[in-house]
């Protein structure tokens, strides 16, 4: 019998007992569901934070000057002094020798909360000392003036960045550049000037919080350090961002044995390094290994839905046995008999996968959007589904096809 023949057969034995034949794909259509809708919502998460980290500058890398344990592995956590830290000069001279390979260098001290006050109203803002490199690493988007630069930082001018949101609040109806705010910590009040406007993107989370959510604001680090009572200049950590083609991690390596140069004769200090890309990647291996542990238990479903074609497969054996001796009485080969029921296991398996499949996206289009993430649907998961699906309906189909194949035709005749 022609292959297409046995594809009639089955689906015209599928549409006779249409009940039977879905319960039958049930297993089928729950286990190949729950792995496509756990893998697409695992690539939605993944997908989104990798972006999330590029967004934030994955392959910066990031500096400290680190306490050294002692033989026991404790930790004084005393205040760095001013002999074990960076120096602008340092950082100077190792941006001049990695000229080329580094596009900036960031630092950066927060001061903490407050509010920003202009005659038509206040913000609350966090505030952050920055340098002029701040701007690669921080992705700040100037949408009206300029940011922070060398002049200014050195120089230690009263100047400020602001949110577009904190510009609507504070100057309603005039254009911000040039004008003062104050801005309130404690019982102290310091005056700056507004030289540049940054976007603000505002997260899921603070969505309808309109103007009074809490924005970031950026002054000079070296008026940061002042209003702290630090000495400006000395610095605990710093980030640089390489330049695009750059091995971040043979950079990270080299500025690493660069700055401990200067900690040779230090026992108490010493340069340590770290990259939010290495910090992705290991956070892509986590998020890899719990989708794939999740999508193994889902797909025991499958295997126990194999276990159910096989045993409506036996039963359809069982019932036909009379056909079955028929067909072997006109001369028809075990090896046609065989083919049918495969195909049979197959078709069912196909159809419950393709069922399976609709689900899953559908699981997976409603977790992602629950969580908040784009839904990236995987294609190489919904073509091992089917594939898978269909092996299934073979592996667990061979047995009963070879069982009918073997039938006695005088015995398959006789049996009531």
């Amino acid at each position: 019998m022609a292959f297409l023949e046995n594809v009639l057969l089955a689906l015209s034995g599928l549409k006779t007992s249409k009940m039977r034949s879905f319960l039958t794909m049930l297993g089928i259509i729950i286990g190949i569901g729950s792995v496509i809708g756990i893998m697409t919502v695992g690539d939605s998460v993944t997908g989104s934070v990798t972006s999330m980290m590029n967004d934030l500058g994955a392959n910066n890398i990031e500096i400290d000057v680190s306490e050294i344990p002692d033989e026991f592995g404790n930790y004084t956590y005393d205040d760095i002094p001013e002999d074990s830290l960076l120096t602008d000069d340092m950082l100077e001279q190792y941006q001049e020798l990695f000229k080329g390979r580094v596009r900036a260098i960031a630092v950066s001290r927060g001061i903490g909360g407050g509010q920003l006050t202009t005659p038509a109203g206040d913000q609350r803002v966090s505030v952050q000392g920055l340098n002029a490199g701040a701007m690669d690493t921080t992705n700040v988007d100037i949408v009206q003036g300029h940011f922070l630069n060398e002049r200014e930082v050195k120089g230690a001018k009263n100047v400020i960045v602001i949110s577009d949101r904190a510009a609507e609040k504070l100057f309603p109806k005039e254009s911000p550049l040039g004008k003062e705010v104050r801005y309130a910590r404690g019982n102290m009040v310091y005056t700056f000037y507004v030289v540049g406007i940054y976007h603000y993107e505002v997260s899921a989370m603070m969505q309808g919080m309109g103007a009074d959510v809490t924005t970031s604001c950026y002054i000079p680090i070296s008026v940061a350090q002042t209003i702290l009572d630090e000495t400006p200049g000395y610095y605990s950590w710093f980030q640089l961002r390489p330049e695009d083609g750059v091995d971040s991690r043979a950079l990270m390596d080299q500025t690493t044995e660069y700055f401990n140069r200067y900690y040779r004769g230090n026992s108490k200090y010493e340069i340590t390094a770290y990259s939010m890309e290495s910090m992705m990647d290991q956070m892509t291996d986590m998020l890899g290994t719990i989708q794939l542990a999740i999508s193994v238990i889902a797909a025991i479903s499958l295997l126990v839905g194999g276990i159910g074609v096989m045993n409506i497969m036996l039963v359809s054996v069982t019932e036909r046995t009379r056909e079955i001796g028929t067909r072997k009485a006109l001369g028809a080969p075990n090896g046609a008999i065989q083919m049918q029921f495969i195909v049979e296991a197959m078709i069912i398996c196909l159809i419950g996968g393709i069922i399976g499949i609709l689900l899953g996206l559908g699981l997976g289009y409603g977790g992602s959007a629950l969580m908040g993430f784009p839904a990236k649907p995987s294609l190489n998961a919904v073509l091992l589904a089917v594939g898978f699906s269909m092996l299934i309906g073979l592996f667990f189909g061979y047995y009963p096809a070879s069982k009918a194949a073997k039938l006695d035709p005088i015995e398959a005749l006789r049996y009531e």
